[in-house]
């Protein structure tokens, strides 16, 4: 794994590099296979070290039995109680070794010891480890005089003291070191986290500050030149007192006046974003500016749309069927949605629609849906250099975007030559889907 690689877990955000042994430690510790399997293979060594004396001749005793399983099955809640594991096992092995000097019972407790090392607070682990050593040390000191009577068969000598307390040792190495190198890695997670949201938050500042630098091209640029067009053809109004040109001048000035509307809400929505951060990239949102409120277009305007359509020479049509969505939120939504649809269609017919006499524009409203097809009877020709139709756009974004959109919502858009016998020019077919807009600060 390279040393710049960045494991994600589900829900577990950004981690340091893991090695296997890493993994591996990660499972044991979440899985309750680590519970039980430990209890397990403790109770497989128990009962074989009492069917072992069983099958050499010796007496079991009840105690060792009930020992053994109480030493077992304490394992269980080692994680949940580790102090109070580390005293029972004590314990136990104490009895043992006070009753047959036996340290037979030690496996339990330098489990529990390790797991107390390993997940436990520092005072319940100084207060573990003393707790050991003195439980380990008193069948010693008990016997230094000899073995107490009625209580000890025999002395328990200093090397089993020193064995245990060498295993012990041991154990609280490895259980050490294995602590320390987890919440490194813990650590190294934190840190990278903290990262990775101080460079989410330098990208949404960005975008943030470059949303407010394009709002300002759009206002100072867009807006001012749609406005001097606005002036001009309200000047020449009635100059020329020919009817076609000066009905063709209203219609340049109704024209720049929507394309100054929309130029104005455009940059309204991206001065009033929920997510703007300040300039210093702490995550604050500014206070958002008054959103202003446009006049939505929807199913109403349609009939603008192919109003200017026809001004430009153009026969237009629109046919519906079903019933089209009531005024509702869903509805609107629907409509402005469609509005969009048709408006990029019928631009590019005016565009591009070489020797184009006539548009359709054809809605199914249904139930889930609205279907829109915008077909024309312009040339379809192919160039000889590309395999691209004089009837596509060749640039630009917006059937691109608008299909985005769309797909997102869970429709569909293509655009593509006419397939129907006898007919030429091309089609757009959107299936724009009812969906629930999103309300601010909900």
């Amino acid at each position: 794994m390279s040393s710049t690689s960045i494991e994600r877990l589900p829900e577990a955000g950004p981690r340091v590099p893991r090695t296997r042994l890493d993994r591996i430690a990660e499972w044991y510790r979440a899985s309750p296979v680590g519970t039980w399997g430990v209890v397990v293979m403790n109770a497989v060594i128990q009962t074989s070290f009492i069917v072992l004396t069983i099958w050499l001749g010796f007496s079991v005793l009840t105690v060792r039995i009930v020992l053994g399983v109480v030493t077992g099955l304490s394992l269980i809640w080692r994680r949940r109680w580790p102090l109070m594991i580390v005293i029972i096992n004590n314990v136990a092995l104490m009895i043992k070794m006070i009753k047959s000097d036996s340290g037979e019972f030690l496996l339990p407790l330098l489990i529990a010891v390790y797991t107390l090392i390993a997940i436990a607070s520092i005072r319940q682990r100084l207060l573990g480890i003393a707790a050991t050593l003195v439980f380990m040390f008193i069948p010693y000191l008990a016997s230094f005089n000899g073995p107490l009577p009625g209580l000890m068969k025999e002395r328990v000598p200093l090397s089993d003291f020193m064995w245990e307390g060498g295993l012990l040792i041991a154990v609280l190495t490895v259980a050490s070191i294995s602590r320390s190198h987890r919440e490194s890695l813990e650590h190294g997670d934190t840190q990278l986290a903290s990262h990775t949201a101080e460079q989410q938050l330098v990208v949404q500042r960005d975008a943030a500050r470059y949303q407010a630098r394009v709002a300002a091209e759009l206002h100072d640029s867009v807006g001012h030149s749609l406005t001097a067009i606005i002036a001009l053809s309200e000047g020449l109004h009635g100059a020329s007192g020919i009817p076609d040109v000066d009905e063709a001048i209203d219609l340049v000035n109704s024209l720049a006046r929507d394309g100054l509307a929309d130029t104005r809400n455009a940059v309204a929505s991206l001065q009033s974003s929920p997510a703007l951060l300040d300039d210093f990239g702490s995550g604050a949102v500014t206070s958002p500016r008054p959103e202003v409120v446009a006049d939505v277009r929807g199913w109403d305007q349609l009939g603008d749309l192919l109003t200017t359509v026809r001004a430009t020479g153009l026969s237009a049509a629109l046919t519906e069927t079903g019933r089209r969505p009531s005024n509702t939120a869903v509805g609107r939504a629907l409509g402005e949605l469609v509005y969009i649809v048709i408006r990029e269609a019928l631009t590019n017919v005016m565009r591009h629609a070489e020797g184009a006499t006539r548009v359709v524009v054809s809605l199914d409203h249904t139930g889930s849906s609205t279907r829109v097809t915008v077909s024309d009877d312009g040339q379809v020709t192919v160039h000889a250099d590309s395999s691209q139709d004089s009837h596509e756009p060749s640039t630009g974004h917006g059937l691109t975007n608008l299909a985005s959109v769309i797909q997102e919502r869970g429709g569909a858009l293509e655009v593509g030559p006419s397939i129907a016998p006898g007919s030429g020019g091309w089609v757009l077919r959107a299936v724009v889907p009812v969906y629930v807009p999103i309300q601010e600060g909900a």
